[in-house]
């Protein structure tokens, strides 16, 4: 084989190597809180592609390696439950997370009558952030009566 076949054929393969791993099409937020009100603006418009760019873990945004199908899913329930009319980001500001990586900031969801204050882990990855975890529980189940 000569040498351009041999760099074309190591270009196809680093290529595929790479697949599904690419950096997200938009600027990741540049803070916790932006992270998380970009979130729940993509949960309000019903857009579970932005929001696969905004939650992920230290692989990355989900929508770069999180088997589709099983990300859909994930990302339908969140939307679901984290259905709101409005929020607000606790003025105490983001509170430390479970590594030196990671904030917890606080939303106050406001639904009907409902106001289940929610804690939204978000992640420090590469030059921006991401919604890491999300304590639905805490939402509560929208279509139920407040507790």
């Amino acid at each position: 084989m000569t040498n351009s076949r041999l760099a074309l054929l190591a270009f196809i393969l680093a290529s595929f190597g790479c697949a599904g791993k690419s950096s997200p099409s938009t600027p990741l937020p540049s803070g916790p809180t932006a992270a998380v009100e970009q979130f729940l603006a993509a949960v309000k418009a019903n857009d579970l592609r932005t929001m696969g760019e905004l939650w992920g873990s230290d692989k990355g945004p989900a929508n770069n390696w999180m088997d589709q199908d099983y990300r859909e899913k994930a990302l339908t329930v969140m939307r679901m439950t984290l259905v709101h009319d409005s929020y607000a980001i606790d003025p105490a500001g983001t509170l430390p997370g479970g590594s030196e990586r990671e904030r917890v900031v606080r939303v106050q969801l406001r639904r009907n009558n409902c106001r289940p204050t929610v804690p939204f882990t978000t992640l420090h990855y590469q030059d921006g952030w991401l919604v890491t975890n999300i304590d639905l529980e805490a939402a509560g189940n929208p279509r139920r009566p407040c507790p």
